[in-house]
């Protein structure tokens, strides 16, 4: 509803504006009100919804545009422990004496994987379970030249700024609480999309480059431009979620779109694990769509059987927890290569005498060189392969969804893109607050404005509730029971009183008695008029004879 009252308007873009949302202009005047009364709605779902999310959706952009450069900024924090300088004739340790000496210098920890070094210049990672760690990544890293053997040092993951970054990105520190909100963030901002883009659609002719309608059209013009990304960032980002994660996870199991069934292969413990279980740290876990693999278990047909579960620190060859007579973590480093596990990987060590070799390789750069394979630790048999090939289109989307959202599916291109497209999610929330303070009620604050004294019904032709006010304007332009000249006239600034008088007739029963209570009264018009006459009474302002 287009709100054009008499009045002179001040030509200044910085003071508050209290006019009402402007409709878009189309449509014949049969097809204009049920338009224009859609056009409305969605922008007080957009408007409310705004206002609902903007503090965390912008939480929500900061985390994850600092998040895109973990993998740069702890190579260059860790630099000292997580390269090496040898030689080139310097040949490795053994793999099982590089575990030792991270067991000797941590004799009370678990040891969980091996991060084997990826080229001669890096380091060896052995990955501990530590108690006491953070939700998301209780373990510690510590760091071990290969060359010699020697600790360089250790990482708490659970403390380090990125693993904060991502607990506030995820979950806002709080767990499953902070997990809820933050995906409802992500749900309300797919709707603040969608509405912003008809909103932007039906505006889109309308001029006005400076000032408030300069920035309204800045931030429906920007919004329109990154919708695309932003809806792609929300959609590979609730798979991570809690309840949307779940039931992503529930329609793929029964549609059959991720790996094969457990049933493929043996399983003989009564309640078998999955494979999120083996570790919970995220730089050494098993790809998302390897999540809900139920682990096999080893034969334990070496005399073995009534150990199941324990992880002790008495192991074989194999490392902590590892059965006597278990594979060395050479061997089964050589399997993994023989498996075709493609570039950096993780093997997690077995558990207890019915425990596996886990070992997982995962790229974020190419999701279809991912595979997770499961030894048997005795014999180093495949007990389970699982890669692109056996994942359900499903998996494969969302595992392709992971890699842009982290900005390593197309290298630095596909960073700068979800860059760009997190400080666009700024500049709307920032330019959204902007406009509605510009826009807000500010009680004593309104500007004075010109009245014609001669025919106040001049201009409010198109607005009924304004032109019912007419009698009042004609109230007030009164003087000793005189008629006031005809010419142009500015009035006395009014009270604070007057002011918020007239901000409550004009802008309260204005727009939500006419425009938004519509469908509540047949008549509101007549309604208007009786709130004015109310008013009047009110005031002790005598009706001119």
């Amino acid at each position: 509803m287009t709100h054009a009252p008499s009045l002179s308007e001040d030509s200044s873009e910085d003071r508050p504006d209290r006019t009402p949302e402007p409709e878009p202009d189309g449509g014949s005047d049969r097809v204009r009100p049920s338009r224009n009364q859609l056009y409305k709605t969605l922008w007080r779902w957009h408007f409310y919804a705004g206002l609902l999310v903007t503090p965390l959706l912008v939480l929500l952009a900061v985390t994850g545009a600092i998040y895109l450069f973990k993998p740069a900024y702890e190579n260059w924090v860790y630099k000292d422990l997580r390269t090496v300088h040898a030689a080139q004739s310097a040949k490795p340790v053994p793999l099982a004496e590089q575990v030792d000496a991270v067991r000797k210098a941590k004799p009370e920890a678990t040891i969980q994987s091996v991060t084997p070094p990826s080229d001669r210049e890096h380091s060896t990672m052995v990955t501990l379970a530590a108690d006491g760690g953070g939700p998301w990544a209780p373990t510690v890293s510590v760091y071990v030249n290969p060359y010699d053997g020697k600790v360089l040092g250790s990482v708490d993951n659970a403390k380090t700024f990125m693993q904060n970054v991502r607990e506030l990105h995820g979950n806002l520190l709080s767990g499953d609480v902070g997990d809820r909100l933050m995906e409802l963030t992500a749900s309300w901002a797919a709707i603040l999309t969608f509405t912003g883009l008809y909103l932007w659609w039906r505006a889109r002719a309308r001029r006005g480059r400076t000032g408030r309608r300069g920035l309204r059209r800045w931030h429906a013009t920007i919004g329109a431009a990154v919708s695309v990304l932003l809806l792609l960032l929300i959609a590979t980002g609730l798979p991570w979620t809690g309840i949307w994660g779940q039931q992503l996870q529930k329609v793929i199991t029964a549609t059959k779109q991720g790996t094969p069934s457990a049933e493929d292969y043996k399983v003989s413990s009564k309640v078998p694990i999955t494979a999120d279980h083996l570790t919970s740290n995220p730089d050494t876990s098993v790809p998302w769509a390897a999540e809900k693999v139920q682990v096999p278990t080893s034969n334990t047909g070496h005399g073995h059987e009534g150990h199941e579960g324990h992880a002790g620190h008495t192991g074989g060859q194999g490392g902590s927890g590892a059965a006597p007579g278990s594979l060395s973590i050479e061997r089964a480093v050589a399997l993994a290569h023989h498996a075709h596990v493609p570039g950096t990987f993780t093997v997690t060590l077995p558990q207890g005498p019915k425990g596996v070799y886990t070992i997982s390789g995962k790229s974020e750069a190419d999701p279809a060189q991912q595979r997770t394979v499961f030894l048997d630790q005795y014999s180093g048999k495949v007990l389970a392969s699982y890669g692109w090939p056996q994942y359900g289109l499903l998996s494969k989307l969302v595992e392709e969804g992971i890699a842009l959202h982290q900005g390593e599916r197309f290298g630095l291109p596909n960073l700068l893109v979800a860059l760009g497209t997190c400080l666009a999610v700024i500049g709307m929330a920032v330019s959204g607050v902007v406009m509605w303070w510009r826009r807000r009620p500010t009680g004593g604050h309104a500007p004075r404005r010109d009245f014609h004294a001669a025919d106040p019904d001049a201009g409010l032709a198109g607005d009924p509730p304004a032109r019912s006010a007419a009698p009042l304007l004609r109230l007030t332009t009164r003087r000793g029971g005189e008629h006031a000249p005809t010419e142009r006239r500015v009035l006395p600034a009014p009270s604070g009183g007057e002011r918020r008088l007239w901000g409550h007739l004009h802008g309260l029963v204005s727009l939500e008695v006419y425009g938004h209570m519509r469908n509540q009264t047949t008549n509101p018009e007549k309604l208007f008029r009786e709130e004015l006459a109310q008013l009047i009474q009110t005031l002790g302002i005598p009706r001119r004879r």
